[in-house]
């Protein structure tokens, strides 16, 4: 470093020199002494120190830049050594926990159909359309997944004042109320064990049913000769319906207790249940915590042995309105509008003229998947050999990071790209509730002996299915 600075003074000095005498020369400029320092030591000096700056600048940002990534390895390895101590210190693994459940029906709702299709098409890799009604700042139409059965709907109540004052809010509202067309012979059956079971434990509430209008008008069918022998006779006991609504919650603005208060009342008048045996809660969940909501929602129903439950979760950002407002964000904004819905009961609930269609088992602390699919004797070796999709992943397929990580949980299972299929990436930017939708879709695939579904979220955390249609004993659907 010292010779190129001393070769580059050296030439600017012969340079400048030889320019100031000939300059002073020809004009016949007697200097000072005072000039002749500055001229020929200190203009070459600072000629020198000039060309040399940015060279100079460069090595002090690298030596700094050097020396902030030797403390950053340093800070990662102390990182590391205290997680290894940590990991050496760390607590006993934890039991694994179960709450099984008996799933009676489930629905599901999206822009490629109801139920299984919407499986079948995502396994076709379908695309979203080009909306014309959704227009992006150019005025030109934007990439959606809408459900057009809403628009028809949404037509025919226009003349209707309604109580969402948003599109999406009035959309949501046509998912939930088809979630609860589609149970209906599920709900018609508990009302009834509703009506049977109050019938014969509590006085009380046999009295209020006796005294209902729905008892009472003449078109009711089940006259007293049909219900006297059931005080009497044993039934099995179920105390109240339970119905959970699952909503982003960004939402809880727009939803209001007259909502609520009328959808309580509609289930009430329709099925004839009592207020005091029903309850109905609406969940606005927030986006990293919607999936273990839900979860704990599932484990909690399965420890309510005289309760039946429907949850349903429903989501829409199919409003022009609320896509201005992310298309700031991102102008390739990819809206859709989705709905799924289970009804479940503990197994110790069974429900006169009901027949699970599947028994759900959460399984808790499951560390190794191999270890638990063979204490449950699941064998995997026959879907293995077949290209049908049987394991349902609850992350995009797009992080490297986390492919690798869900790569590592099934390292033991040899599947093949065609036995897996990504809900997520078929739900656009609406991933608000997405997970929860995924887990919920991946009990249509009753066509397989055994579904597992996995997600990150909750890495120690399964469902565990099983198909009452099939008589084999190893048909069964995992949720992870």
């Amino acid at each position: 470093m010292i010779k190129p600075v001393i070769q580059t003074f050296v030439g600017l000095f012969v340079l400048t020199s030889g320019l100031v005498i000939y300059y002073w020369r020809d004009i016949q400029y007697d200097p000072s002494n005072i000039e002749l320092t500055l001229y020929f030591g200190i203009l070459p000096l600072l000629l020198c120190l000039l060309l040399f700056t940015p060279y100079l600048i460069y090595k002090a940002l690298k030596k700094y830049q050097q020396r902030k990534q030797k403390q950053q390895d340093q800070a990662n390895s102390l990182a590391q050594i205290r997680q290894q101590d940590s990991e050496n210190t760390k607590e006993p693994l934890k039991p694994i926990e179960d709450y099984p459940l008996n799933i009676f029906s489930a629905v599901a709702w999206h822009s490629f159909g109801k139920n299984t299709e919407i499986l079948e098409k995502m396994m076709q890799f379908s695309s979203p359309e080009l909306d014309s009604k959704l227009l992006n700042y150019f005025g030109l139409p934007l990439l959606a997944y809408r459900i057009h059965a809403i628009d028809s709907l949404l037509e025919k109540d226009q003349t209707e004042q309604g109580i969402m004052t948003s599109l999406s809010g009035r959309r949501i509202q046509h998912l939930i109320q088809d979630q609860l067309e589609q149970h209906q012979e599920s709900l018609s059956l508990i009302s009834r064990q509703l009506k049977h079971s109050a019938l014969f434990y509590d006085q009380e509430l046999a009295y209020q049913y006796r005294i209902h209008p729905g008892w009472t008008q003449e078109n009711y069918q089940e006259d007293e000769s049909h219900i006297t022998p059931l005080t009497t006779a044993p039934v099995v006991r179920l105390n109240r319906l339970n119905l959970h609504i699952l909503l982003a919650d960004h939402l809880i603005d727009d939803w209001n207790e007259i909502y609520q208060k009328q959808l309580l009342s509609q289930i009430e008048q329709q099925y004839s249940i009592i207020p005091a045996q029903i309850h109905l809660q609406l969940h606005f969940l927030p986006a990293d915590r919607a999936y273990s909501n839900w979860l704990n929602l599932i484990q909690e129903s399965a420890g309510q042995s005289y309760e039946a439950s429907l949850i349903i979760v429903a989501d829409s950002e199919i409003d022009q309105d609320y896509l201005n407002d992310q298309l700031w964000q991102n102008e390739h904004y990819i809206a859709s509008e989705y709905a799924a819905s289970w009804c479940l009961a503990a197994p110790e609930l069974e429900i006169e003229g009901m027949i699970p269609l599947q028994t759900l088992q959460v399984a808790k602390h499951v560390t190794n998947l191999q270890e638990y699919l063979a204490q449950h004797q699941v064998d995997l070796s026959n879907q293995l050999e077949w290209p049908q999709p049987f394991l349902v992943v609850l992350d995009e397929a797009t992080h490297s990071k986390k492919m690798k990580k869900i790569q590592k949980s099934f390292e033991n299972i040899d599947f093949e790209p065609d036995h897996v299929v990504y809900p997520k990436i078929y739900l656009g930017h609406t991933q608000h509730l997405a997970t929860v939708f995924a887990a919920m879709l991946s009990a249509h695939l009753v066509d397989n002996v055994i579904t597992i579904t996995y997600g990150l979220q909750q890495e120690s955390t399964y469902l565990y299915f099983t198909n009452t249609k099939n008589d084999q004993l190893n048909q069964s659907t995992l949720v992870a």
